[in-house]
């Protein structure tokens, strides 16, 4: 299978992975022709890209660290954690119960998810485009935590304070129950006043958490995670060393996700742009062994994407080199001359190639 931008889609194109919305129903069916109005409902939904079948790719699959059991089940917690304080802020004991409720199922999807990752022998991706959410804020929690996740186990922390840093990244955005969801959702630019009102949500999630039965450093992940090493964070400006490391890891993963996810105001980057923009800001923003870490280990370029390489080349991405995220191998389906026959079909390794690269990747797995 391969990946095809929505505006390339043709009618009788055939769907090769299904698509659900954040309760695990499913809104399109694996094996679904294409319409002309089912393409104009996907790009209402602002879907990006689907997977296609493809005669010449049919045993390419994407990669997708979480199945959709525990991807769904973890976002149920996550929107009840949040919900507790969406539908009666004011009755503090009442949410304080729900929330603890919930986070002792929030603690065991931690616990699951890192189980899977340290199994995990592959590069690390995550699929959002072939989900429709109804609130970005959960399954943005949920990718900040994959990522903080693998990042902490790069570093080598203990299973416990591996653990905490999920917590943390899980409830991170917890403090944006508490702005209105017309600043959160707006089209178009801030106000200063509005990010103002937005900024406060470090400060709103560490209150609500205050009382809560977790670790200090759960919830210095909560109210830390916008700090920079230079100052110019919020909330407190905090400088280098005075930022906890934890909430140093969240600020690499929040910022990758969050600019590499569509929003209502803007579409999201590529990764490889997302990564230029984390890359601009290693030792003034982001601690620079935190940005190396995790470029090594997420995919950069994802199976079933159409790339575009250096010596002319056109062809799809089909298998990951772990380490090397920036060096996949590619299945090359055209070249200078044009497109190839099935029988001239062939497969370009870029770790062993070094005098090719990719100079276009034309969609990506990690933009929701």
């Amino acid at each position: 299978m391969k990946t095809a931008k929505i505006q390339d889609l043709n009618e009788g194109d055939i769907l090769a992975r299904p698509i659900t919305d954040s309760y695990g129903r499913v809104l399109l069916q694996k094996g679904v022709k294409f319409t002309n109005r089912i393409i104009q409902r996907l790009a209402d939904f602002q879907f990006k890209y689907v997977y296609v079948q493809d005669e010449l790719t049919e045993d390419i699959y994407p990669q997708d660290l979480l199945d959709d059991q525990i991807r769904f089940e973890t976002i149920h917690y996550i929107r009840e954690s949040f919900r507790a304080f969406n539908e009666q802020p004011t009755n503090l004991k009442r949410n304080q119960y729900i929330l603890e409720k919930s986070l002792k199922e929030v603690q065991k999807k931690v616990g699951e998810i890192n189980e899977i990752i340290q199994d995990n022998e592959e590069i690390l991706s995550i699929m959002s485009d072939l989900f429709l959410y109804d609130d970005y804020v959960y399954m943005h929690s949920l990718n900040v935590t994959v990522y903080s996740l693998a990042l902490a186990n790069e570093l080598n922390y203990p299973k416990h304070k591996i653990e905490q840093i999920g917590i943390g990244a899980l409830l991170h955005d917890l403090g944006k129950t508490q702005v209105p969801k017309s600043i959160l959702n707006k089209p178009g630019k801030l106000t200063d006043l509005e990010f103002s009102i937005i900024k406060e949500h470090t400060i709103y999630g560490y209150d609500l958490l205050k009382h809560a039965n977790l670790p200090n450093e759960v919830k210095y992940c909560v109210v830390q995670h916008h700090e920079r090493l230079n100052g110019s964070g919020y909330p407190y400006g905090l400088v280098g060393p005075n930022i906890h490391p934890y909430a140093q890891i969240l600020a690499v993963t929040d910022v990758f996700d969050a600019v590499t996810t569509n929003r209502v105001y803007r579409p999201g980057l590529l990764p490889h742009e997302g990564l230029e923009i984390l890359y601009s800001g290693s030792g003034e923003l982001f601690l620079p062994e935190y940005v190396d870490l995790f470029r090594r280990n997420i995919s950069i370029y994802p199976n079933g994407a159409e790339v575009e390489l250096s010596n002319g080349a056109k062809g799809i991405i089909c298998e990951q080199n772990k380490h090397l995220p920036d060096r996949p191998k590619v299945r090359i389906l055209e070249n200078e001359e044009g497109k190839l026959h099935k029988s001239q079909v062939y497969e370009i390794n870029l770790a062993t190639t070094l005098d090719v690269m990719i100079t276009q990747c034309n969609v990506s797995s990690f933009n929701g």
